[in-house]
């Protein structure tokens, strides 16, 4: 079934709102009907990013069958974008025929292989799980250096490292340069502020390619200010962003921006959100939503 590009999810691990908060701003949402999912992005029915445990609704709701998937980008450990509860439903069924392949840091795998080593044989545990999983020849996973290009399912696929930390020893999240049928996108969350290291690699990158196509950023605090070495972005920071990547080609007027990865900690309504970069951020950007095909 071909599928098209859609936000799975645009939330941060809090959810939005968050079930558990009476804050003004789950509040709002909740009459708003103004809801995010956990971060997930599908570019088509053979690769994602992110494997949530949101994913499964997600997949129903919106529409979006996963038994065409085979290559899942991890950009981190955490349980928002690599959860048990979504390896589980993997285990309940015989008819998905072609592996699924999980793409990660080396440091993140390093992770995933402990937690296997250390839980096997373990019923209930996630490691266990796996184990299984692997046995049963259901998934694969590999590990993917920064700024090195591999070819992953007929796209090209070069990481970038960040410094948002996962659970791996040394583990950072990656961001994800794919180059396919669409053009060159970037997908980036989690992340901050770009240091020198990724700026002039997307600038050296854009002498030869041009800028890029599409990107795809995470703005989890919004209104929130954040320091600059957070881990993650706000509003005030997004606009920075976009003018470091202006300077150094990387993008463009014709470059779509979407805005993923927001929490209820901030308190920009989506509205506001997408007023505020539109007025600050010198660039073609929208705040992205559940469901939103792109």
């Amino acid at each position: 079934m071909k599928l098209e590009p859609v936000f799975l999810g645009t939330g941060a691990a809090e959810m939005y709102p968050n079930p558990f908060c009476g804050c003004e701003t789950c509040e709002r949402a909740r009459r708003n009907r103004e809801t995010r999912l956990r971060a997930a992005f599908l570019l088509d029915e053979t690769m994602m990013v992110d494997f949530g445990p949101d994913v499964p609704a997600a997949s129903q709701h919106w529409g979006v069958p996963l038994y065409d998937m085979e290559h899942v980008l991890i950009t981190h450990t955490h349980e928002d974008h690599f959860n048990a509860a979504t390896f589980s439903v993997l285990t309940m069924t015989n008819m998905k025929k072609k592996p699924m392949h999980f793409y990660l840091s080396s440091a993140g795998l390093a992770w995933v292989e402990q937690m296997i080593d250390t839980q096997r044989g373990m019923n209930g545990t996630f490691g266990n799980m796996l184990s299984s999983l692997l046995s049963q020849g259901k998934i694969a996973f590999h590990a993917l250096e920064p700024y090195q290009t591999y070819e992953i399912g007929g796209k090209r696929v070069t990481p970038l490292k960040t410094i948002h930390r996962g659970y791996g020893d040394g583990e950072t999240a990656q961001n994800y340069l794919i180059e396919w049928e669409r053009g060159v996108w970037l997908y980036a969350a989690d992340t901050s502020l770009y240091g020198e290291e990724n700026l002039v690699f997307l600038g050296a990158w854009a002498k030869t390619h041009g800028a890029l196509d599409t990107m795809i950023v995470e703005g989890t605090f919004g209104s929130r200010r954040l320091p600059k070495d957070s881990g993650h972005m706000d509003a005030y920071q997004l606009a920075q962003q976009m003018a470091d990547l202006r300077r150094v080609s990387a993008l463009d007027r014709h470059t779509r921006v979407f805005i993923t990865h927001i929490n209820q900690v901030q308190h920009f309504s989506h509205a506001e959100y997408q007023n505020y970069l539109q007025i600050h951020a010198d660039a073609n950007i929208t705040v992205a939503y559940d469901g939103m095909r792109i």
